[in-house]
Formats: C-alpha cells, sequence, structure tokens
C-alpha cells in the first residue's frame, strides 16, 4: 500500500513538475524581446559624463523590464554605441544598427545623431527620441525626431527673462556666449539668443561672443575679452570642458560673473572638476525638474537599479526622462496592437498621439505633447533652474519658469 502511494505520490509530482515546465515554457514564450538602440559617446567630449549618462537611460530601462515589461509581456535589449559624437560615425554605424538590431526606437546623444539621421528616419520607420534640447535648424515638421524639451536657445531664454525681470529697474540683461564655431548645434545656441536679444531689444542685449576650442585647454584670453564688455552672465552650453575652461579663467582674472549652463554639461557634472567654491553664483537651466528636488522619484529608480560608475544629478535626470518618455511610448504602442507586433511604426504613432501626462514622468516633467509642426513641444513652455548657493545646489525657483515666445531664426 505505501509503496502504491509513493507511486502514485511520485507520479503527482512529476506531472505537477511537468505542467510547472509547461506554464513556464509559456510564460518565457509570451514576452516578447525588442531592441532599444542608444548612441553615447565613450571617447569624444562628453566622455566625461558618459557614466551618468548611460545610467539615467539603463536605471530606467532595467527599472521597466522588471515592473513594468513582465506584466505587459514585453522585454527592452538595450544596444549601445559609441559614436564619439561624430556625425560620419553615426552615418557609418547605424546600417549595421538597423541590420543588427531591428530597434523599435533609437535614443540619441545630440546634433550628430540628428544631422545624420533625420532625413532617414522616415524611410527606415524608426523614431528618434533625443535626451538633449533641439536647435534651430531641426525645427521641421512631420518629423520621426522628437525630444521632451524646446531648443536649447529657449530653454536658457526661460532663465534669462527671470533674471533680467529681477535686474534693478527692469534693465536690459548683457550676455555673454561662449561656443565653437563649426559644430552647428553649439552655433545654433549663440543664434537662438541674437534672435532673443533682437526680438527683446529693452530686456536683453548681447554683451560680446567669444569662439574657442571644442575641449579647450586654457581660454584666459578669451574671457579676459569678454568680461571687458560687462556681461551679466556668460552662456555656456556646449559640453564640460568649455565650462571648466571658462570657470577657471574668470577665477584667475579675480572677476565674479556667473556661468550658465545646460544639463548635459550642468553644474553636477562641473563641480566633479571644480571646487563648489568656483560654482558659486552659476546656473544650469533645462526642461526638466532638478535631481535634487524631492519629488523626483525617478531618483530611488537610479539609485536602486543603476549598474554604472555614474551618479546621481542633473546629467542622469536629462537621461531619465528620455528613456521615460520612450517607455511610455512603447507602453501606449503596447495598448494599442499588442506586445507581439511592436514595430517602430507603433511607437511613432503613440509619441504623435495624445499628450503623455505627468504620471509617467517621475516627478520630472509635467506633461509632454508632440504635433506634426514640430518635433518638440512648442507651446506654454516653462523651464527650471539650479544654481549654487553657500557651496550648495538649490532651485532658482519652486515654481516653472515661462519662456518667452521666440520665433524661428
Amino acid at each position: 500500500m505505501y509503496r502504491f502511494l509513493s507511486r502514485k505520490m511520485s507520479g503527482a509530482l512529476a506531472a505537477g513538475a511537468f505542467a510547472l515546465m509547461a506554464l513556464a515554457g509559456q510564460d518565457a514564450r509570451a514576452q516578447s524581446t525588442y531592441n532599444v538602440s542608444i548612441s553615447l559617446d565613450y571617447s569624444g567630449p562628453f566622455a566625461a559624463v558618459m557614466d551618468s549618462w548611460y545610467g539615467g537611460q539603463q536605471s530606467v530601462f532595467d527599472w521597466w523590464n522588471e515592473t513594468r515589461g513582465k506584466k505587459l509581456g514585453v522585454k527592452l535589449n538595450v544596444k549601445t554605441y559609441d559614436m564619439r559624437y561624430d556625425a560620419s560615425q553615426v552615418a557609418r554605424t547605424w546600417p549595421q544598427i538597423l541590420a543588427d538590431d531591428n530597434p523599435i526606437v533609437f535614443l540619441g546623444m545630440g546634433t550628430p545623431d540628428l544631422v545624420s539621421l533625420m532625413k532617414r528616419l522616415p524611410a527606415d520607420k524608426v523614431p528618434m527620441i533625443m535626451g538633449t534640447a533641439m536647435v534651430g535648424p531641426l525645427w521641421t515638421a512631420n518629423g520621426w525626431h522628437f525630444s521632451f524639451r524646446p531648443t536649447y536657445s529657449q530653454e536658457f531664454a526661460g532663465l534669462f527673462a527671470y533674471l533680467q525681470d529681477r535686474l534693478p529697474g527692469k534693465r536690459a540683461l548683457r550676455i555673454g556666449t561662449v561656443s565653437t564655431q563649426g559644430i552647428p548645434g553649439y552655433v545654433d545656441q549663440v543664434n537662438g539668443i541674437v534672435k532673443l536679444a533682437a526680438t527683446y531689444p529693452d530686456r536683453f542685449v548681447i554683451a560680446g561672443s567669444q569662439w574657442v576650442d571644442n575641449t579647450p585647454i586654457n581660454i584666459t584670453s578669451q574671457v579676459r575679452e569678454l568680461l571687458a564688455t560687462k556681461p551679466d552672465l556668460i552662456m555656456v552650453g556646449t559640453n564640460t570642458a568649455q565650462v571648466v575652461a571658462t570657470l577657471k579663467a574668470i577665477k584667475e582674472l579675480g572677476a565674479k560673473v556667473p556661468v550658465v549652463t545646460s544639463s548635459h554639461n550642468g553644474l553636477t557634472e562641473v563641480a566633479k572638476a571644480l571646487p563648489m567654491a568656483d560654482l558659486e553664483g552659476s546656473y544650469s537651466v533645462f526642461g526638466f525638474a532638478p535631481s535634487m528636488d524631492a519629488s523626483v522619484t525617478a531618483a530611488q529608480i537610479f539609485e536602486k537599479y543603476n549598474k554604472t560608475k555614474g551618479t546621481w544629478g542633473i546629467t542622469a535626470a536629462q537621461t531619465s526622462s528620455q528613456a521615460l518618455l520612450a517607455t511610455a511610448a512603447i507602453e501606449r504602442a503596447i495598448a494599442t496592437v499588442g506586445p507581439t507586433k511592436l514595430t517602430g511604426q507603433a511607437v511613432y504613432d503613440a509619441l504623435e498621439g495624445p499628450p503623455f501626462g505627468p504620471e509617467h514622468f517621475q516627478g520630472l516633467m509635467k506633461s509632454v505633447a508632440f504635433t506634426k509642426d514640430a518635433p518638440f513641444p512648442t507651446t506654454n513652455l516653462s523651464v527650471k533652474a539650479v544654481t549654487v548657493k553657500d557651496g550648495k545646489f538649490v532651485p532658482v525657483s519652486a515654481d516653472w519658469m515661462p519662456v518667452p515666445e521666440l520665433p524661428k531664426w
């Protein structure tokens, strides 16, 4: 009797184990895998911030796979490429990405990706989402390139308007610029601010502009010339090396003029190269919430899932926002076509759909809405900024700062 029961129980256990294996097999087959390809720069001008940059993206995709993808039957496989922030490298690598990855979305890094791919994307049926702000020449209709942020110039304009409104007598804000000729995205930032000054001459004046090497070592002579024009601030929206060189020159010359950066070359990254005292009074401005804002729950995602040597800060917050927009669009596409039929077209259609609300962005953004007229939001724009005060990073304003209307340039 015991032997009979043992055999019976053994058979039941075996049958149960087989059933579990079958269910596991069904679960494995039910989860569809899709590639997300990413442009990075580990050997060019942004190499210094790349661990934090990729950490923001990687942590979001790992979080999404574990908390959202499993329930939806989709796994996102991230493929990275060191493009060296070089348009020719992007152009050479893109056919390989299409052939090997067949990505449903591509995360671009900057102007080289846009210049090389924006005309190809509609034919290749792969939407590209940028983490950086946009530039004027890419303000086009019916594109497959998207950014949750407006142009750099519009972001800078939001902070400049806030600062000008607080000047004694509301006199015009005198703006100095440091940038590099020959790199379209860098030149465009200056062109947009020139347009801002021409549009609002009573509020903004271009005090002077200096053109320096892409990764300069010493620009003291150029900054001396710029300081002679008496700027209220100096805009450096290019890369971390130029911010560091500008701040070093200002200190060497004994001046007290704040530098205004964007996010990819922001103060939290510059602080890794310079003492906080050298950053006192300078700014970073961007179209998302500051990384140190207590309401930004993306910080907890980064802390738990980050596998890089990067740190949470403005740069990681920027690329977390980029990845969160990508996963929001993918979820919307899954709801439309199902987990087994995702394509680049489906993700593009999702991006062109209704606005994405704040629930998608872990405290980093209010909402994002696209139209066919531009690859970025164009109405009711606002920005946030951080500064260094008494050796600490603090928000410039608790409220979002409105961006003045700025015509195309």
